[in-house]
């Protein structure tokens, strides 16, 4: 036969003989029931109630038999083996409550920030003290910031003709300024009489303007540009003519100046009184580009 045919004639024979065996020992645990007892379980049994009976009529026969020795033995050694009382202190009762001395304490929170307030007020009040101070205090009589002498009206025109890298292009570092000639023609004044006014006028009559070196974008030293004739800014291009009217660039006017006097043939510059630079637009001597831009 092929060993298909066996597997197909074993396999239902092993199933049938497990459900016989299955079968058989279901019936023989419902015959002894679920309360059924094991042989040496019973015979266990049965040797505890023995010993049980010859104690109790050992007992009976005379007081104080070999059972209660054992059970007397047994006490003491539990008695000893337990251990000795340890004694206990009693809990001394809760004293009442003292504050301690001040001096002791140091400095309470409601101190603390007493102080903390009086201190941060006072230091408010005397930084605000100083400031007004220095806003009143006089301004300096020397140096920059006051009125400065750059020299007499001989040297200031020496140094504007002989300034580089351009002629007409004079700084004098004491004023932080630019001191350039400013043309005296009728044409060329008047353009600046409708221009400026005050101060700033009186220098342009005496033929001087005085332009600080700091261009009045982001203050920034701006350079004289041998090539173009120009003031030019180099860190953002802002382009000014010789006297310092603004051509091109981001800057929001003209260069800032200042007060130029004579007095007793000497040429000053008050660098303690600043007037911000003409309008964009503003050309009162029509100088163009005279070459390449620098910046």
């Amino acid at each position: 036969m092929s060993t298909g045919t066996i597997l197909a004639i074993a396999i239902p024979v092993i199933v049938v003989l497990g459900a016989v065996v299955a079968f058989v020992s279901l019936s023989r645990r419902d015959a002894t029931g679920l309360g059924h007892l094991s042989r040496e379980t019973r015979r266990r049994d049965e040797l505890a109630a023995a010993a049980a009976g010859e104690a109790a009529a050992g007992d009976d026969a005379g007081a104080f038999g070999v059972s209660s020795q054992a059970r007397e033995l047994e006490r003491s050694v539990a008695l000893e083996r337990r251990p000795a009382p340890v004694a206990v202190d009693e809990p001394e009762l809760p004293q009442d409550w003292a504050p301690p001395p001040p001096n002791e304490v140091g400095v309470t929170r409601r101190q603390f920030l007493n102080r903390s307030s009086v201190i941060l007020m006072a230091t408010g009040l005397g930084t605000f003290n100083a400031a007004m101070i220095a806003f009143l205090w006089p301004r300096p009589t020397r140096g920059f910031g006051s009125k400065v002498k750059i020299g007499t009206i001989a040297s200031v025109d020496e140094a504007i003709a002989s300034s580089t890298p351009a002629a007409n292009f004079s700084y004098f570092s004491e004023a932080q300024s630019y001191i350039q000639p400013y043309p005296t023609d009728s044409a060329t004044q008047s353009n600046a009489e409708a221009t400026y006014g005050g101060v700033v006028l009186e220098g342009i009559r005496l033929g001087y303007v005085a332009l600080w070196q700091k261009c009045p974008h982001l203050g920034c030293k701006v350079p004289v540009c041998g090539s173009s004739q120009w003031f030019e800014c180099p860190c953002h291009g802002s382009k000014y003519n010789r006297v310092g009217e603004k051509k091109s660039g981001p800057a929001p006017r003209g260069m800032d100046r200042f007060p130029v006097t004579i007095e007793e043939g000497n040429v000053y510059v008050d660098t303690g009184s600043v007037s911000q630079g003409p309008a964009i637009g503003t050309d009162t001597t029509g100088q163009g580009l005279e070459g390449p831009h620098c910046a």
